[in-house]
């Protein structure tokens, strides 16, 4: 089976974890990450996720699973499983089929609608690796491999890149000459610059390669911290 990739904005989404131990805390505190409201069930919960529903990060209803709790729960978008129980985890997923929900449970491709890549974070940069559920260990030693060639380089690269982008748009030039100098700048030494935290040398290449017009100063500017 090939799998179609996809990226989904979670973003004040409702999420359901079914399942209290380690693998449910990784796959809450991921999901918490990309924003979206977490609801755990479970009649027991590892210290991690007792500590996330004492600070209302999550929902946690206490229950074994049932297929009514889905029903009670209006607007979930994505169910995961991450039981170590072979029926409980077959009950999830013939609930959420049954609801059209997508569902994935955890090391058990067979009752999984979707399932989750190996991921590489650098800031906005985000880099999957899928193996179709056929190996989780290939695709998590190639992330490791990976992490060593995109470092944090990449995170800078990629917010000066956007910064960019909204300047070089706002001249209302073709996308043509604008697709070229984006190329340019990539091809160019700047990342190396911003691994060296060499702004001058950064401004000065992409002088060279912006209209006079577009000034690299604003996109090179340290953004504001939280």
């Amino acid at each position: 089976m090939r799998l179609y990739p996809i990226m989904m904005n979670l973003e004040d989404q409702k999420v359901v974890v079914v399942g209290g131990g380690s693998v449910a805390r990784r796959k809450v505190e991921s999901l918490l990450d990309s924003g979206a409201r977490v609801v755990v069930i479970s009649p027991e919960m590892v210290d991690g996720l007792r500590t996330l529903a004492d600070d209302g990060r999550i929902e946690w209803i206490a229950e074994s699973f049932d297929d009514a709790i889905l029903d009670r729960l209006a607007g979930v978008v994505l169910v995961f499983g991450a039981t170590n129980r072979r029926d409980v985890n077959v009950r999830i997923h013939r609930a959420a089929v049954d609801r059209r929900i997508p569902c994935n449970i955890a090391d058990v491709p067979d009752l999984c609608t979707f399932t989750v890549p190996a991921v590489i974070n650098q800031g906005e940069l985000l880099i999957a690796v899928s193996t179709g559920g056929s190996s989780p260990a290939l695709a998590r030693r190639i992330r490791e491999d990976l992490q060593k060639r995109f470092g944090p380089e990449y995170a800078e690269m990629t917010r000066v890149m956007g910064e960019l982008r909204k300047l070089v748009l706002q001249t209302g030039s073709p996308s043509d000459e604008n697709k070229r100098l984006f190329l340019q700048i990539v091809d160019s030494d700047i990342l190396t610059a911003l691994r060296d935290n060499d702004r001058d040398r950064a401004l000065a290449i992409l002088r060279t390669i912006l209209p006079e017009h577009v000034d690299p100063d604003k996109a090179l500017e340290e953004p504001p911290q939280d």
